[in-house]
């Protein structure tokens, strides 16, 4: 983590870390009057790209819609080429093998979404299925949206604009000053930091990803990397800001934030110290044993070597690095999320419509949630569960469908507000980061998951009721 050889901060290179990471903050945290309402610059932009785009039509669709289908179909179809042909150009490439020669569960959630989306283009199928409770609705959220905003639009902003936070340094600047409070708070090593700021404002794929890479290295007990992984993997910023303008509540978009915030950091105090995690050994991989160093140079500052990190990552950041990292971005998206999404989104919208399971499974949250008298308790408390599944599901199930190019939200703002928070702090989604979980070397398998996801959703009820009251203001 300290190791920076001889690099010695050049006042651009401070400039450089300074500026960037200031217009990163701005673009993703200010709000701005629109209309009655506020947003954020990049809200803007995105509404701006997605009414532009989709007012290009094809064969009847909106342009996204077809830049929609077409990267499904490559995904799927360069997974099917990946395993059957192993072409040279995607074996011999560490990032096209990354992307196509997937795991199981990828594989078929893109075969799934391949399906989905081309019986929605030619209209095929039962309604059960490409209805507006299965598909249809799916393909909406990811392409569609009479305001603009959909999934395809705003990962294409984001895209380009996450590296604004994730290459300039204000990652290593933050990982540093914090080092000493994630070991007293969370029982975890400094580093940990980075892979909390990773998803923070990356993704939580990300995270686990890093986490899983730093245990198989030596810098992670079992433990920590157990406890990073259901604490620390957080949606990331961008995508919490997806959520929220989905259950229309861009407008409160800081307070939502920060609810998410203060009610993670307090799991993750707790849930460290307490069963299942804390029986979890707390031992090193025995074929690397421990490498961890997170001593400090003497005679040197936090502050300054926290400087000195972010500086010599925003030295080797330009222009270049920033499109080839927002074009790894968009890959990553468009090639594994945008699959997954429509796959389990339709199957879970499919289950949540045509039987009563997440009903009947969801009982006991319902009486649990009236007890802090939430509007809609009986109504809304599958919304907790399905996220297991996937986390955007409760957003869409709460968000409401369009009407006229406004979004007609059917739960009460205050309701939405706390169960959209929830599904944020819950963390341990099934088709984004539980697979990487259970294929990793890390000691959680299916049921600590199912577990730790329950617990998670007990603990944190309170808490953001609690704030969402107090902070709220409409």
């Amino acid at each position: 983590m300290n190791n920076l050889g001889g690099f010695t901060p050049r006042t651009k290179d401070v400039v450089k870390f300074a500026v960037m990471s200031a217009i990163g903050v701005f673009l993703f945290m200010a709000l701005l009057p629109d209309g009655e309402a506020r947003n954020i610059p990049l809200g803007f932009a995105i509404n701006w790209l997605g009414l532009n785009l989709n007012a290009i039509e094809v064969g009847g669709f909106g342009f996204l819609f077809i830049l929609a289908a077409i990267v499904i179909s490559i995904s799927f179809l360069g997974s099917v080429v990946a395993y059957l042909a192993k072409p040279a150009f995607i074996m011999e490439s560490e990032k096209l093998k990354g992307l196509f020669l997937c795991n199981a569960v990828y594989f078929i959630s893109k075969a799934i979404g391949f399906v989905l989306v081309w019986m929605v283009f030619f209209n095929v199928g039962p309604d059960w299925i490409i209805g507006w409770e299965g598909a249809t609705l799916m393909m909406d959220l990811i392409a569609g949206g009479g305001s603009g905003s959909n999934l395809m639009s705003i990962f294409i902003i984001l895209g380009l604009a996450i590296p604004l936070l994730t290459d300039f340094g204000i990652m290593e600047f933050l990982g540093m000053l914090i080092r000493k409070v994630v070991r007293k708070l969370f029982t975890l090593p400094g580093r940990s930091s980075i892979d909390l700021l990773g998803s923070w404002f990356s993704s939580s794929a990300a995270s686990v990803i890093i986490t899983r890479d730093q245990h198989e290295k030596g810098y992670y007990t079992g433990r920590e990397a157990a406890a990073i992984c259901v604490n620390f993997t957080l949606v990331s910023l961008p995508f919490t800001f997806v959520v929220a303008d989905r259950l229309s509540l861009v407008s409160y978009f800081l307070t939502f934030y920060l609810i998410i915030c203060i009610t993670t950091i307090l799991l993750a105090v707790i849930m460290p110290r307490i069963w299942p995690l804390n029986r979890i050994k707390d031992e090193y991989l025995p074929n690397v044993g421990k490498q961890l160093d997170e001593d400090v140079p003497p005679n040197t500052s936090t502050f300054s070597l926290a400087v000195k990190q972010a500086s010599h990552r925003a030295s080797l950041t330009g222009p270049a690095d920033v499109i080839k990292s927002g074009m790894s971005n968009w890959l990553n998206i468009f090639m594994d999320l945008i699959p997954v999404i429509l796959a389990w989104g339709t199957i879970a919208m499919i289950i949540e419509a045509q039987t009563p399971i997440f009903g009947w499974i969801s009982t006991p949250f319902a009486w649990y949630m009236s007890i802090f008298n939430i509007q809609g308790a009986f109504e809304y408390a599958h919304t907790a569960i399905v996220g297991f599944i996937d986390m955007f599901l409760p957003a869409i199930l709460l968000g409401g469908p369009m009407v006229d190019g406004v979004r007609v939200p059917t739960a009460v703002l205050e309701t939405r507000f706390i169960l959209g928070a929830l599904s944020i702090v819950q963390i341990i989604y099934l088709a984004e980061t539980g697979i990487l979980i259970l294929k990793s070397k890390i000691p959680l398998h299916i049921g600590h998951l199912a577990i730790l996801f329950l617990m998670r959703t007990v603990f944190a009820l309170p808490v953001i009721v609690l704030l969402t009251r107090l902070l709220l203001r409409v």
